[in-house]
C-alpha cells in the first residue's frame, strides 16, 4: 500500500518541552494512554489546529510560566514495513476505535491485536473525556457515542471537515522519517517562527 504524506506536519505543545524534542520528536515513554487514537505522538496537517493544541497545553501546564509553541515537522520517508490505519471521514468504526481507546487508563494496555503504526483520521469535536465518562456511567454503546462526539455543544452535526485532522505515530520506528524543520513560541500577543537549520548554522 503506497501512502502520500503531507509535506509538513504541525505539533502544538509548550516551549519548555522544545529542548526534548530538538532531540527525539518520538518518545514513547511520554505518550499518554486514554486519548483519541491510544499512546502515541500526535500530529495534524492543519498550523491552525496545533495552536489551538499548544494554547491547551499551555492552560494546563504546572510547569510555571510556558508559552505555547508549535512544532513544524517533516515527514520525508515511509518505514518499511509500514502498518496504517487510515479513516478517511468520521464513521461507526472511527467512534468505535477511539471509545475503545479512550477507556484505557494503563499505559501499555491496548484494545488492538495490533495496534498501527500510524493512524490518520478526524478528531473527535465534543468533549470526549465528559462523554466517555457518560456512556459509562449510562452504559452506552458506540452508535450513542459516535453521535455525540460527531456534533457541536448546540446539537449540530458538523461536516467530517470541521472536525479537524490529526496524524498519530504510534511506533518510535517513524523517527528517522521526521525531521523538526522549526518552531512557532507565542510571544507578546504574537507566533515567532524559528528555523532548524538557521539555528544549526549559527552554532
Amino acid at each position: 500500500m503506497d501512502i502520500i504524506t503531507p509535506q509538513r506536519l504541525y505539533h502544538g505543545t509548550t516551549d519548555n518541552l522544545l529542548p526534548s524534542f530538538q532531540t527525539k520528536l518520538l518518545n514513547s515513554q511520554y505518550w499518554r494512554p486514554g486519548r483519541d487514537f491510544g499512546e502515541g505522538f500526535y500530529t495534524t496537517i492543519s498550523a491552525g489546529q496545533a495552536r489551538k493544541w499548544a494554547y491547551k497545553a499551555m492552560r494546563g501546564s504546572l510547569q510555571g510560566a510556558v508559552r505555547a509553541c508549535v512544532l513544524e515537522i517533516e515527514l520525508h520517508a515511509i518505514p518499511d514495513p509500514c502498518h496504517p490505519l487510515i479513516f478517511l471521514s468520521d464513521s461507526l468504526a472511527w467512534a468505535e476505535f477511539i471509545m475503545l481507546h479512550r477507556l484505557v487508563e494503563r499505559k501499555g494496555t491496548d484494545p488492538c491485536d495490533r495496534h498501527p503504526d500510524i493512524i490518520i483520521g478526524p478528531m473527535a469535536d465534543s468533549d470526549t473525556g465528559k462523554i466517555i465518562k457518560e456512556a459509562l456511567q449510562l452504559n452506552k454503546d458506540a452508535h450513542w457515542f459516535y453521535e455525540q462526539i460527531t456534533r457541536t455543544m448546540r446539537g449540530r452535526r458538523l461536516d467530517s471537515l470541521l472536525l479537524g485532522n490529526q496524524v498519530v505515530f504510534s511506533s518510535e520506528s517513524w523517527e528517522s522519517s521526521l525531521k523538526l524543520v522549526g518552531y512557532n513560541i507565542y510571544m507578546g500577543g504574537r507566533w515567532i517562527y524559528h528555523d532548524c537549520s538557521s539555528e544549526a548554522q549559527s552554532l
